[in-house]
């Protein structure tokens, strides 16, 4: 009897075991919030037939990143193949971005920052619907901005408003939600986000340099292109640290080559 006892305890703690929190992925765990499991019953197919038609094995979707041009007011969603290269998996509007073109350098300037980071946050019970915290500011924002308070709290959201952010339509968070969680979830620690001022082609950067008012910027836009050109000629991301000047280095995982300025 006694012997019976045990095993049903044990029995009970197995079954309460699998059901507790350091069990559950951490998908699992975001479709426990209301709106997340409602997005999921809306979009988990168009995650699915996406995947087919991009040849990515969903059970192992991960390797993304973000890539924003501000000007274009586009956000794009890039994914790595098996073969190591990325593909982009889709693109979304942007429905409303504060500011002019040009990084954030302060508290209170409302200005979408521009450079590398990565998502920082998962927040399912936003005010803004859902939203992904970006990591401004860092360290090439530290160095490059005097300011005493450099501001924060930028994020990827519904809601379509923003003061600083990137505001989505609920309806397209939930898609690049849904495609954060599942990174995530298949062990990608850091989403890379890219934010450009505009899509930092040979022409465009001629345009942009006759204005004088963006002369300040040149530095830094200039900087960014090298990032965004690696990216474009390999399809593979590049290595990105900051250099002692706050300017970004950016090493080819081809060539394992430095460049900066």
């Amino acid at each position: 009897m006694k012997g019976m006892k045990v095993v049903f305890l044990l029995l009970v703690f197995a079954i309460t075991s699998a059901f507790m929190p350091g069990n559950l992925s951490f998908e699992d765990m975001q479709k426990n919030f209301e709106r997340v499991n409602d997005a999921y019953s809306r979009k988990e197919e168009y995650f699915k037939m996406k995947c087919r038609s991009k040849e990515i094995p969903e059970e192992t979707f991960g390797n993304m990143f973000l890539r924003v041009f501000k000007q274009e007011a586009i956000m794009e969603v890039w994914v790595q193949k098996p073969d190591g290269k990325y593909v982009l998996f889709n693109q979304f509007g942007i429905y409303s971005m504060s500011g002019s073109l040009g990084p954030k350098r302060q508290q209170g300037d409302c200005q979408v920052p521009e450079g590398f980071y990565y998502i920082n946050d998962f927040n399912p019970q936003s005010n803004y619907h859902l939203s992904l915290g970006v990591s401004y500011p860092n360290e090439s924002d530290m160095r490059l901005s005097n300011a005493p308070r450099k501001g924060g709290d930028i994020y990827i959201h519904g809601g379509q408003a923003s003061a600083g952010c990137m505001a989505m339509s609920n309806y397209y968070i939930e898609d690049i939600y849904i495609c954060a969680v599942k990174a995530k979830t298949n062990g990608q620690q850091k989403i890379p986000v890219q934010i450009f001022p505009f899509k930092p082609t040979v022409i465009n950067m001629e345009y942009y340099s006759r204005f004088r008012e963006f002369a300040i910027n040149s530095k830094l836009w200039k900087n960014l292109q090298q990032g965004y050109q690696m990216f474009e000629r390999t399809n593979r991301l590049p290595e990105v640290y900051v250099g002692a000047n706050g300017y970004y280095l950016f090493i080819d995982p081809a060539s394992a080559s430095a460049s900066t300025k």
